[in-house]
């Protein structure tokens, strides 16, 4: 499997709902969903995350280590400056209620993938 099909088949959506069942009680853990904009190649596409205490923890990152930050998480700003996530499609839930969200419904998501 080359990298972009595992981008494209959803690794990032596992992967934070595993962070979010790591940091359920950690004030502060977000799990967030946007489109963003893949600053090398410039394409959009939806993307997955965790932030907690100025840091964002994806699956490029933590796990395929495809940046400087690699195992360390990116600053929230860089990150948000360099991928550009739509503020249309945004949207920030608790790792606690991502959880819960997951236990309810039987999905990883559960709720509308941004702009879908």
């Amino acid at each position: 499997m080359k990298l972009t099909e595992a981008i494209a088949c959803g690794e990032c959506l596992s992967y934070t709902m595993k962070w979010a069942m790591l940091h359920t009680r950690d004030k502060g853990a977000r799990v967030v969903y946007a489109e963003v904009k893949d600053p090398w190649d410039n394409k959009k596409y939806n993307h997955a995350w965790g932030e907690y205490k100025g840091k964002v923890y994806d699956w490029q990152t933590m796990e395929a280590k495809l940046s400087k930050y690699a195992g360390n998480g990116w600053p929230i700003k860089e990150f948000y400056d360099a991928y550009k996530p739509n503020k249309r499609t945004l949207k920030k839930f608790s790792a606690k209620s991502a959880v819960q969200n997951r236990k309810e419904t039987g999905h990883i998501i559960g709720w509308n993938w941004p702009g879908g």
